[in-house]
């Protein structure tokens, strides 16, 4: 019989002495599998991830393979999406077959959906943590959240919450059971004050999302975060706590490299991380750098290599609105290349001469809107002052019970 340090049927105390072992995981996040960008399907882009991530498990051989939420872009992803999530993790099994894989649900993520082949994904070492359950007392069930890998180290596992009380009682338990001394890796998903939001500004802006690295405390060895997807360790967490970013590119502004961390975990030791860059031929262009007239914009389309294969957005001055046909002219300078049009990007002039980016909203930029980041900018459109807290926490527990009731 195979004893867990977490099991509550079988728990055998460790002995009180500090046992140093260097523990081996792959932390990634935000894979946001069955994105549709402006309606281009990217599950290659998916595809030749797994291939990589693979390849990645197999030389590493870590001991842990975490992935801190947003599995999926959507909580209602499609039969295609799910397969690819699917067979990936079948792959990534196979890589290490000994590897510990734990995944935890993030906020584009449905958490039912995730669990509800939990039992099954347990065959293959794959721990999947969607939700945080109570009792019939009421009491949060700690030990779904408490995942040992092969005795070496203790990972606790929290999904993406509203309410971050479960981090103290986590701590709590996991101070009380690991006698040992066993590296313990904290995985979550949400954003935390100070860190480096590139590309996903609109997602992230008004502060009501963020949280204080202090609300963790100083308990764990190392954090694994996601849902902030430029990779980056956090200032003042002595090198413990890091966003490994997401691996593929989401939006235009995501310009940076896409990798995945390998990170080395000792007790009581900074972690040692490496980022291994997830390589994409993929191009996304703005046309051109910096905004001008359609006219002169559509010209310096026209000089964009036929071959070049990606996506575009044309970047456009103007002084109210783009002409009603800018799209078909668009589409009509791109007829002949293998690039994709996304979007007009609208810059708008001002009297000062100076210009003024307008945010012009698509559709598929709705989409991705927290709802109440969108609620504060009509509001601040509508009466020119800022949506007041009241009225912000209002709207936000509209905005979840209606979530539920879907």
């Amino acid at each position: 019989m195979q004893f867990s340090a977490f099991s509550s049927t079988y728990f055998v105390p460790l002995p009180i002495f500090a046992i140093s072992l260097m523990v081996k995981i792959i932390h990634t996040s935000d894979w946001h599998i069955g994105l549709d960008f402006y309606q281009y399907d990217r599950s290659e882009e998916h595809r030749r991830f797994f291939a990589q991530l693979c390849d990645i498990v197999s030389e590493e051989k870590p001991d842990a393979l975490i992935v801190s939420g947003d599995v999926y872009h959507t909580a209602t992803p499609s039969a295609a999406a799910q397969k690819l999530y699917t067979g990936g993790m079948i792959a990534l099994h196979k890589a290490c077959p000994s590897m510990t894989i734990v995944v935890v649900a993030g906020n584009h993520d449905s958490y039912t959906r995730l669990e509800s082949t939990s039992e099954v994904w347990r065959l293959a070492n794959v721990h999947v943590v969607g939700f945080v359950e109570r009792n019939d007392n009421g009491e949060i069930c700690l030990d779904k959240h408490l995942i040992d890998v092969g005795g070496k180290c203790l990972v606790a596992a929290i999904p993406y919450v509203n309410n971050l009380q479960i981090v103290d009682l986590l701590k709590d338990e996991v101070l009380s059971r690991n006698k040992a001394r066993l590296p313990v890796v904290v995985m979550a998903h949400l954003a935390v004050s100070g860190s480096v939001t590139k590309g996903q500004e609109l997602l992230t802006q008004g502060g009501l999302d963020y949280e204080s690295l202090d609300v963790f405390g100083n308990w764990y060895d190392y954090l694994a975060l996601g849902h902030i997807h430029c990779p980056q360790t956090l200032k003042g967490s002595g090198g413990k706590a890091r966003y490994c970013g997401s691996p593929i590119r989401v939006n235009f502004d995501e310009d940076y490299p896409h990798s995945v961390s390998v990170v080395e975990v000792e007790a009581g030791q900074a972690p040692l991380v490496r980022e291994v860059e997830i390589k994409s031929d993929v191009r996304f262009l703005t046309v051109p750098e910096k905004a001008l007239p359609l006219d002169e914009a559509l010209e310096e389309l026209r000089k964009v290599d036929s071959d070049i294969q990606g996506f575009v957005r044309l970047n456009v001055l103007v002084k109210d609105y783009a002409p009603f046909d800018a799209d078909a002219r668009v589409l009509e300078v791109l007829k002949d290349k293998a690039c994709r049009f996304c979007r007009i990007n609208v810059v708008r002039e001002v009297m000062s001469g100076v210009e003024k980016r307008d945010d012009v909203l698509g559709v598929q930029d709705i989409k991705a809107l927290n709802p109440i980041v969108l609620a504060k900018r009509y509001y601040r459109e509508q009466y020119g002052t800022d949506m007041d807290d009241d009225l912000a926490e209002l709207f936000i527990e509209a905005a979840a019970r209606a979530e539920q009731a879907e």
